[in-house]
């Protein structure tokens, strides 16, 4: 309750710093402070009084004067004045009733004790208004009319008045409801409550308001009686609102501790000194089984301790209550708790004593910890599994610190060791098994256990007895409990006897790989020694066949030619056997007609089944698109293998040739090529073991038909490498059906039409070649071509002879053999692009189509190569195409250097995807020159690899296949740093591009 402002004063004044909230001092205080209040009222009604009063009495005294001469009326009236006022009026004598001055005096009398009350009447209101003015509330006294008598500065603070207090005096307030009810959160209210208020005239406290500017008001209102007449009323406004806001946050905070507590993933259980439960949340019900209306008020012994520890509960709380004391209190223990079902359980509890308005509650935090324990109870089996397992497992343990110093090793490293444990415990292992050679090895080890690494590795070790032996070693950094590195663990295994076997097989593999590149070497010899013959026998007949025979010698000059084919066939498919095994075999995919590529096969083989008095059909699908993509070289392979056997072992009947649709896919076709015939068939023993290579039925099969055995065996792996499958089914004296299934890309280019593009004549004329060859007939053979397209040709017998002839003059070809005494065409070609620094084209002439001898061609610098025996044809296109750049360039300026039908075949018709494909090539391919040009000034010729490489697949999308085969030799010979041959071929490349993008700029973006 505020205090009076004087009394404040005279509290602080005379009794200092005293304590006025203690009884019985608080109640005397608040009696003087309502004797103040009631002062300040008393004395503004006494001072309304005693003016009225004075008023009369001047009235009266000024009657008395002007009707002097009517003295007896006058002093009658008087008298009966002076009964009104005074009751004492009847203590005046009987003859002094008459005497005026004497009456006078008496109203004199009376006067100055009215004067002396009004005075302190003055003085009490005086006190009052002081009182008023310093509450620390706004206080505003109006009259019956609602004009203002009394208000603080407090008052026209809160509903923002600009003027003075002493200025309010007098003011009506009948409008000052409307001016000030938007100072307030219910304005609407604000009116109609205030003249309730008035209407009914009762008093009113501690209503509640709020202001718009989050201000809580309490208003109070007192009306004024003065027998029982209503005078006016009193309004009291007092700022109520940090403790409006005290309250909200404590009740706030009330709420929250109790949503915490009903939340809490623990139990909390409340119970007072008496055993009974007052409080029981929601985990509570979970844990224990019991809602919570049924236990409260219930003894806490009764719903969850067992029988067993009843008693010790009991005799811990008298204990508490008589010492203060309790063995379990403020601290975590475990103990058996009791569900409602009946069941015991493990729990955690902490029993924290609380006291709360003076009452001693103990609060309990209780978790469910049967997880836990049966979780601690496992982890403790699975410890004492696996430290049985550690100690008696086969594979050596070893613990050491960070020091490396050994803490634990168990039985099984001793064995392998052959060490005592107390030889190893407290000691060093490095210093003990690793003494010799491997120090550096070990410490990178120890090292890496320090920074966490786990690793495997293997090492030599020497045990006990001085013996030799490998370990492996599984090393792994160890930790604590708190993730801190206590040192590492080793896990050891002797691998003696598999490391021997180890050595013994890395020893057979070298001789494996040094027999397969024995194998290789061979196979380059012997292809070499039989293609460099045979390249002139089927030069020869070539050039014999352009000559006029006659009937007889054009039968003959057929016939050998057929005869030196069917031996390079099978010498191709010794090398395409080879290639196989080696991975070398690399499959092209390129548009193609299936159809197509079967009536070539059948074209070629129908004759040799007329022959035989067999009749061959073909049935094709026409729900196979016309144009797929693949290697029709290799499809076209294995046509003639599979037809050509069935051709040779059918003498009568027919072979039937069909193709089917197994599956429709969105971008693919599954396709089933049939080959049927009637012919001799295999038994089924056979048909198991026809795919091995050199695989015959019979040795009279072998006599009577011929065949390396190898043709099946090619057949298959070409199948697989196109992830397709083959299957065969054969009766004897029956017949054979061989499926071939592929899965083939479709293609959206007519095929038509990508047959007929980029037809151009070749013409060589007075190109300067200079032919090294050491084989004679080889150089007849090769002069007689290209004198055909007007050559012109200097011969070298070996290496030595052209290096002498390129010291001489200039050609604009060379023709490189690669085996050649003296100086082979290898060391030739880097002869001439290191020493000579010439950039002639060099195109070899081999005998060897190995992977590995054509990277060791392009790594010296020779730009091409063809396979001996050379198709004529193909020598010419490869010659025309390494003509030197200029030379190359002014003939194509005409031709188109790209193909966009591929990237057409992926648009699906969308335009745009080609255009912007176009944009992004020439972009990309801009900047990758630039970049190539800065790699070869600054001699990173790595760099030079990797652009190659990276813009070779989008060079092809572009169908720009003349710079595919250049592009590739760059790719290998920038790794070699040929850096003569690398400028040479990048120059070539460059210019090829920049014109293939000026073409591509003005045929295909100009619209």
């Amino acid at each position: 309750m505020e205090l009076h402002k004087l009394l404040q004063k005279q509290i602080k004044k005379y009794l200092g710093d005293i304590d006025t909230n203690q009884f019985p001092i608080n109640e005397f205080i608040n009696n003087v402070n309502q004797s103040y209040l009631a002062f300040e009222r008393d004395r503004e009604l006494m001072e309304h009084v005693f003016i009225q009063s004075e008023k009369e009495y001047n009235e009266i005294n000024k009657s008395l004067k002007e009707e002097y001469n009517l003295k007896q009326q006058s002093i009658a009236n008087l008298y009966n004045s002076l009964k009104v006022l005074e009751d004492e009026v009847d203590e005046i004598k009987n003859e002094d009733i008459d005497d005026l001055l004497y009456i006078s005096k008496y109203l004199n009398q009376q006067i100055g004790k009215g004067k002396e009350i009004e005075k302190d009447l003055l003085t009490t209101v005086e006190l009052l208004k002081t009182l008023l003015a310093n509450l620390q509330s706004g206080i505003l006294v109006e009259d019956e009319n609602r004009k203002i008598h009394f208000t603080n500065q407090l008052f026209c603070d809160m509903f923002s008045i600009p003027i003075n207090p002493d200025q309010m005096i007098g003011v009506d307030c009948t409008e000052s409801v409307e001016q000030s009810k938007h100072l307030f959160v219910d304005s609407e209210n604000f009116g109609p409550r205030i003249t309730e208020l008035l209407l009914h005239k009762k008093i009113v406290t501690n209503e509640l308001i709020e202001t718009v500017h989050g201000k809580f008001l309490e208003r109070d209102y007192i009306p004024i009686f003065i027998k029982n007449v209503y005078k006016g009323h009193l309004w009291k406004y007092t700022d109520v609102t940090n403790r409006i806001k005290t309250q909200a946050l404590l009740k706030q905070s009330e709420e929250r501790n109790r949503l915490i507590m009903k939340s809490a993933l623990n139990a909390i259980i409340t119970i007072n000194t008496k055993d009974a439960i007052t409080f029981w949340n929601n985990q509570a019900e979970i844990i224990f089984g019991w809602k919570k209306e049924e236990v409260l008020g219930k003894s806490l012994a009764d719903i969850i301790i067992p029988n067993i520890h009843k008693e010790a509960h009991k005799l811990g709380m008298k204990k508490f209550m008589e010492t203060g004391e309790g063995p379990v209190l403020n601290k975590q223990i475990e103990l058996r708790a009791l569900h409602k079902n009946g069941n015991e359980f493990p729990i955690e509890i902490s029993i924290i004593p609380i006291q709360q308005n003076n009452e001693l509650i103990f609060c309990s935090f209780i978790q469910d910890i049967s997880e836990r324990k049966a979780a601690e109870n496992n982890l403790k089996y699975q410890e004492e599994k696996y430290r049985n397992i550690i100690a008696n497992m086969n594979l050596g343990l070893i613990e050491v610190d960070n020091n490396e110093i050994a803490k634990y090793v168990n039985q099984s490293f001793l064995e392998i060791s052959g060490y005592e444990e107390s030889e190893i415990i407290g000691k060093k292992p490095s210093s003990i098994f690793f003494a010799w050679n491997n120090e550096e090895f070990i410490s990178n080890k120890i090292e890496n256990r320090k920074k966490g690494i786990s690793e495997i590795y293997q090492v030599p070790v020497k045990n006990k007895r001085g013996e030799l032996r490998w370990w492996a070693i599984s090393a792994a950094p160890n930790y604590d409990d708190k993730g801190n590195q206590t040192g590492s663990i080793g896990i050891h295994l002797d691998i003696t006897s598999q490391k021997k076997l180890e050595i013994e097989l890395e020893q057979e593999k070298i001789k494996a790989q040094e027999a397969s590149k024995s194998k290789e070497v061979f196979l380059a010899n012997m292809s070499h020694e039989i293609r460099t013959p045979l390249n002139a026998i089927i030069g020869f007949l070539r050039e014999l066949s352009k000559q006029q025979l006659t009937e007889l010698q054009k039968n003959y000059v057929e016939n050998s030619s057929i005869a030196s084919k069917h031996l390079l066939a099978i010498i191709n498919n010794i090398l395409d056997i080879s290639k196989i095994e080696a991975q070398e075999m690399i499959l092209d995919e390129e548009d193609f007609s299936l159809q197509k590529s079967i009536t070539n096969v059948v074209n070629v083989l129908e004759p040799k089944a007329t022959q035989n008095g067999t009749k061959v059909i073909v049935n094709l699908d026409n729900k196979i698109v016309k144009t797929l993509k693949g290697d029709p070289l290799r499809i076209e392979q294995i046509l003639f293998n599979l037809i050509g056997n069935s051709i040779k072992f059918t003498s009568k009947g027919e072979i039937t040739i069909s193709t089917k649709l197994i599956h429709e896919n969105p971008n693919s076709q599954q396709i089933c090529i049939t080959i049927k015939d009637t012919g001799i068939g295999m038994d089924a023993d056979f048909v198991e073991n026809i795919f091995k290579k050199f695989s015959q039925e019979d040795k009279k099969t072998t006599r009577k038909f011929g065949g390396t055995g190898l043709g099946m065996a090619i057949t298959k792996e070409l199948i697989n490498l196109m992830n397709g499958s083959i299957h065969i089914e054969s009766q004897k004296n029956i017949g054979t059906s061989i499926d071939v299934i592929l899965n083939l890309p479709k293609s959206y280019v007519d095929f038509k039409k990508t047959n007929t593009s980029n037809n151009h004549s070749i013409n060589i004329e007075d190109t300067k070649i200079l032919l090294v060859e050491d084989n004679e007939l080889n150089r007849m053979v090769a002069q007689n071509s290209l004198q055909y397209y007007n050559c012109l040709v200097t011969e070298a017998e070996n290496g030595l002879e052209a290096i002498k002839a390129l010291k001489k003059e200039d050609f604009d070809i060379i023709l490189m053999d690669i085996q050649m005494p003296e100086l082979d065409g290898i060391e030739t070609t880097t002869i001439i692009r290191n020493e000579l620094k010439l950039k002639t084209p060099i195109i070899a002439l081999t005998a060897n189509a190995f992977k590995s001898e054509i990277e060791k061609c392009y790594a010296a610098g020779i730009n091409d190569y063809v396979t001996k025996p050379f198709d004529e044809d193909l020598l010419i296109e490869v010659i025309y195409k390494n003509l030197n750049k200029n030379y190359l360039l002014k003939n194509t300026k005409d031709e188109l250097l790209y193909n966009l039908n591929s990237l057409y075949n992926l648009s699906r018709g969308n335009n745009d995807f080609v255009f912007k494909m176009i944009e992004i090539f020439i972009k990309q391919t801009e900047e990758t020159i630039i970049k190539i040009n800065d790699a070869i000034k600054s001699n990173e010729f790595s760099e030079v690899s990797k652009l190659i490489h990276k813009i070779k697949p989008s060079v092809e999308g572009m169908g720009i296949k003349s710079l595919m085969e250049d592009m590739k030799n760059l790719e290998v010979i920038s790794k070699n740093k040929n850096d003569k041959e690398i400028i040479r071929l990048f120059e070539i490349i460059k210019e090829s591009l920049q014109l293939a993008i000026v073409q591509l700029k003005e045929n295909e973006l100009k619209n």
